[in-house]
């Protein structure tokens, strides 16, 4: 006879959460993808919501020596609730895949007519040789963190989804050992 215990049913608690999720987020990028994203823009000071995410996340950071600086200024028009969803699954990635006893920077710099925001980390494990791939729906640069680590590989899809939606430019670039997401938005 099957026992039930709290056990069993935690983890399947856990799994629901888990496909409810990833539910979640699939209907929010099949949403984007057919223009249906509805944002409610107002001036987001990024430096602000960049240092507020910094204090989130810094903890987790912590415990693995890893710390997190925010450089420079700007405004621009935006969802913030978005925009955050967005640079929080940016620096999500950087602290969970950079080696221990690392920096995340993030760089804040105007032009003349947008914000560029630059985030900046060590990569621990292989650079993907194209990193468009990292953007593309459930890839995973390193299969066998696969098991170690939460999500289903959709969060970087749903952050570029996010900056198109605000009419921006998401972007990853390799340097040496280090790996540059670039986020271009419209002030205006």
């Amino acid at each position: 006879m099957f026992r039930i215990t709290a056990k069993f049913l935690f983890a399947n608690l856990e799994e629901l959460k888990r496909l409810s999720r990833m539910t979640s987020d699939m209907l929010f990028l099949a949403r984007s993808e057919h223009g249906l994203l509805r944002l409610d823009k107002h001036d987001v000071d990024l430096a602000a919501e960049l240092n507020e995410l910094r204090e989130l996340f810094e903890p987790l950071a912590d415990e693995t020596g890893k710390t997190i600086t925010v450089e420079g200024e700007g405004v621009v028009a935006g969802d913030s609730d978005m925009l955050r969803r967005a640079f929080s699954n940016l620096l999500s990635n950087a602290i969970k895949y950079s080696p221990d006893n690392t920096c995340t920077a993030i760089h804040i710099e105007r032009d003349s007519d947008c914000v560029n925001v630059m985030i900046t980390n060590t990569m621990s494990g292989q650079v993907p040789a194209n990193l468009e791939r990292l953007f593309d729906r459930f890839y995973r640069a390193d299969s066998s963190r696969f098991y170690n680590t939460e999500g289903a590989g959709l969060g970087l899809s749903i952050t570029r989804s996010i900056i198109h939606a605000h009419g921006g430019e998401l972007s990853a670039e390799q340097q040496g050992r280090e790996i540059v997401f670039s986020v271009r938005l419209l002030m205006d």
